[in-house]
């Protein structure tokens, strides 16, 4: 994907008869339409709300604008405009070595729980090197640049191996990508969406080693595609399938998280060692506490902060979350998420309420999300909502 540098597509000669063209010209929409969805759907993935995804659809936002950039530059290359654009020469050469990592860290924000931490930083090195060890060349005027592309008929040594190398790192991210979906359980429709885009994933990268093959050989000469032709299908193949599934789940859908990884040997120090709260000030800060969630359901509120709950009951942050840890073995998220599972279940018993729906019920609740509802009550109950509700229909 994006394993063709710019050189001047089309200065052999290529194909000039009416077939051509006309593919030349279906192809040229396509490419837009595929910039188009790429945008639009980074759009949406960014104006997304659920707040355990904005990681996610952040780097998956910045996955599609990668891909419709590359698509961008392919389509300048299939309509030959290069020479009328000498800016355009290797613009989007080293774009390619991001598309691994942010396609990998994707899915492991998608699938896990824990946060990716600044060492997932690191995975985007190679294409910060590449970019800044391109900036002499990109801050060259454009006469330059021209004359840059009009040397050459074929393609230099060294952007073939910058096409290699761009290639066994996506290969190498793909697998480890694929490697990461296999380690979780199978029995969500996104988990099956992912697989089956994995699938499209390696067969859009065997077309773009196929148009690198093309390009570096000069056989796309003689063929009706060109190689820039080849690698924008292969992403135009991403694109499309990504808003395929896109549009079949709701953009905050989310599979059961990654299993976590095993503790270490070694007990780790408490996580309030040397803060303890006295006794008599715990006691009236729990009290209070439980007054509060019993009475005003702050819980109730999908987007309610550590900070904001510490106010309602006159404590700092620090305390409230230590009192939640040391009363109640839970960190402030799990702590929410049992009072909306309690709130959950006694609408789901209660007659009055049977017309409405789990999703309007657990709205009411405090989750802001079906899967987050779906996962916190069967933590909490070992059953689905749907199941649970069935039950306490059921005549005993």
């Amino acid at each position: 994907m994006g394993a063709v540098p710019p050189l001047l597509s089309g200065q052999r000669g290529r194909r000039q008869h009416a077939p051509a063209l006309m593919l030349d010209a279906a192809l040229s929409g396509l490419f837009l339409l595929a910039i188009g969805q790429a945008v639009i759907l980074a759009a949406a993935l960014l104006s997304a709300r659920q707040p355990e995804m904005r990681t996610a659809n952040r780097l998956l936002s910045a996955l599609l604008l990668v891909f419709s950039a590359i698509l961008g530059h392919a389509w300048l290359g299939l309509n030959h405009l290069y020479q009328q654009y000498p800016h355009s020469a290797l613009a989007i050469v080293t774009l390619g070595l991001a598309v691994g990592p942010l396609l990998y860290l994707y899915l492991r924000a998608m699938l896990s729980d824990q946060p990716l931490g600044r060492r997932a930083l690191l995975h985007f090195a190679p294409f910060v090197l590449a970019t800044l060890a391109m900036l002499p060349f990109y801050l060259r005027p454009a006469a330059e640049k021209l004359a840059w592309m009009r040397q050459w008929d074929g393609w230099p040594w060294y952007l073939t191996l910058a096409g290699l190398a761009k290639l066994a790192i996506l290969l190498l991210y793909i697998r480890a990508s694929h490697r990461l979906i296999r380690r979780v359980p199978a029995d969500s429709e996104l988990v099956h969406g992912l697989r089956r885009l994995m699938r499209i994933w390696l067969a859009s990268g065997a077309l773009s080693i196929a148009a690198l093959a093309l390009a570096v050989s000069g056989a796309d000469a003689k063929l009706p595609l060109s190689g820039d032709a080849v690698d924008g299908i292969a992403l135009m193949l991403f694109v499309f399938a990504t808003a395929f599934t896109a549009m079949r789940l709701p953009l905050g859908y989310r599979p059961r998280p990654l299993p976590p990884e095993p503790p270490p040997p070694a007990q780790p120090k408490p996580r309030y060692a040397g803060s303890q709260l006295f006794t008599i000030d715990r006691d009236a800060f729990l009290a209070r506490l439980t007054a509060c969630m019993e009475r005003e359901q702050p819980y109730r509120n999908g987007e309610l902060k550590l900070d904001e709950l510490a106010a309602q009951v006159a404590m700092t942050p620090h305390e409230l979350s230590q009192l939640i840890n040391e009363s109640a073995g839970a960190n402030f998220a799990d702590y929410l998420n049992r009072h909306r599972v309690e709130a959950l279940k006694s609408a789901l018993h209660d007659p009055l309420q049977a017309s409405a729906s789990i999703l309007d019920l657990a709205l009411a609740a405090g989750f802001n999300s079906k899967s987050a509802m779906n996962r916190a009550f069967k933590k909490h109950t070992g059953l689905t909502p749907g199941e649970f509700r069935s039950q306490a229909e059921t005549p005993v």
